[in-house]
């Protein structure tokens, strides 16, 4: 896995929103979490996730993307305690 993430031209920031929304369009609930989680821990502010969320309706899907918010909004959430 670390390999793959630094074989290419993307900062890190970016691969973990791109894992992020991988994760919203496999509709995966706990990759959604580990991934907001961990974006969250490395500097990614709550609306560039909740942006990659919102970017999911067109792709994903309604049902997908509402899913996802929830998670994502649970997660943001306890990031604040």
């Amino acid at each position: 896995a670390n390999a793959c993430h630094k074989a290419g031209p993307l900062d890190k920031k970016t691969r973990r929103l791109v894992k992020l929304g991988i994760a919203i369009g496999l509709n995966s609930e706990g990759g959604v979490r580990s991934h907001a989680r961990r974006a969250l821990e490395e500097g990614v502010s709550p609306d560039e996730v909740r942006h990659v969320v919102l970017m999911a309706f067109t792709t994903a899907g309604f049902p997908y993307m509402i899913a996802a918010h929830k998670w994502v909004e649970e997660v943001i959430s306890k990031s604040k305690e």
